[in-house]
């Protein structure tokens, strides 16, 4: 009986010691799993680690408060923005969406994307993501127990691709990252597989006007980029810069077929239409002769800058300059898809009409 007892309590720690071995072995795997995946490169090619657990942000770039807010679902980790992204914020659809934005932090980071390091350490933020050249920024957030994030200004879909997955993996929302992304993905493809057409097509010339200073998209622009794509011919594709400052006998040279006004100032098709604004003669434009003068649109971010609704952008110009070739998707039912998916929010007709600016592209 003693003998059994022994074999069977020496049969019972080897198994232990199998198991445990393995269980062990196994652990040791999966710890090394979740430090690696708190290991990021940001866009500024730096290895981040990030913390174990992330509860409050700052956020410097002006486009990327509303797409964290996007991607996480909502607010409760932002502690700090761009004064200019909440003055951006108050003139969006967004206060719609999102009425607790308003109560967001601003004191901390200036206009011109610096931080006041004190200040903000007192909000404990664990994460700041800034612009991938401020050197500067990240090394005082460093030396401070914040970990930066470089994210990159998007000069075309893929940078801005990039930006939204890196967000994704440090919010740890990845799986809806990526269904965002696929959206952009399906969206651009559908434009790239009828570029036969619109290089058949008669290419309306146009000009993208970004103030009343007559700042206008260059070829560097991303909506340089959204124009050829869309069927457009930017008049100003000539000019190697984002945005350049031109004057009147410019444009009058150009005669562009349609405007599109920016965001970026209040300038509505009426100022173009009946010459209101000073020192300069509308006209004599086709656009503005033929009634094609459009205020670009406004979701949860002003839709000039790269952002989440870029694809909704994308199908609005395109529906204005080729109509006939992309008349097989329908603008209102795709936005109403879009932030029911990704906003969780079911669109109103009136709430579309004010995000399309209806009733001043009339």
């Amino acid at each position: 009986m003693k003998k059994k007892w022994l074999k069977a309590a020496g049969l019972c720690l080897a198994v232990s010691l199998i198991f445990g071995g393995c269980a062990s072995s196994g652990n040791t795997a999966e710890n090394a799993d979740k430090v690696e995946a708190h290991v990021i490169t940001d866009e500024g090619g730096n290895q981040v680690e990030l913390p174990e657990k992330i509860t409050k942000v700052a956020i410097t770039p002006i486009p990327w408060a509303s797409a964290v807010w996007t991607i996480d679902g909502g607010s409760d980790r932002i502690v700090s923005i761009n004064p200019s992204a909440m003055a951006q914020y108050k003139k969006s659809f967004m206060t719609k969406l999102a009425p607790e934005f308003a109560d967001i932090s601003t004191g901390e980071i200036s206009q011109d994307f610096s931080i006041n390091i004190e200040e903000l350490m007192k909000l404990s933020p664990e994460v700041a993501f800034i612009w991938n050249d401020q050197e500067a920024e990240a090394e005082k957030l460093k030396a401070v127990g914040i970990t930066p994030v470089m994210l990159n200004y998007a000069e075309n879909l893929e940078n801005l691709k990039k930006d939204l997955t890196l967000v994704g993996r440090v919010l740890n929302k990845e799986d809806f990252t990526q269904e965002l992304i696929d959206y952009h993905n399906d969206t651009e493809t559908y434009f790239i597989n009828k570029k036969d057409q619109v290089a058949a097509a008669d290419q309306k010339s146009v000009l993208y006007l970004q103030n009343k200073k007559l700042s206008v998209a260059g070829s560097k622009n991303i909506n340089n980029y959204l124009l050829e794509l869309t069927g457009g011919r930017n008049v100003a594709a000539g000019l190697e810069k984002k945005w350049a400052e031109v004057n009147m006998e410019q444009i009058m040279e150009w005669n562009p077929e349609i405007i599109y006004l920016s965001n970026f100032d209040d300038t509505m098709p009426e100022d173009l239409y009946e010459n209101k604004i000073e020192g300069q003669d509308w006209s004599n434009i086709d656009a503005v002769k033929n009634h094609r003068v459009y205020k670009t649109p406004v979701g949860t971010l002003r839709w000039d800058a790269p952002c989440v609704e870029t694809p909704l952008m994308l199908k609005w110009m395109g529906s204005i300059q080729q109509p006939e070739i992309f008349s097989d998707y329908d603008i209102r039912s795709d936005i109403k898809d879009f932030y029911k998916k990704f906003f969780n929010h079911d669109l109103a007709e009136e709430e579309i009409d004010t995000i399309y600016n209806v009733k001043a592209n009339q």
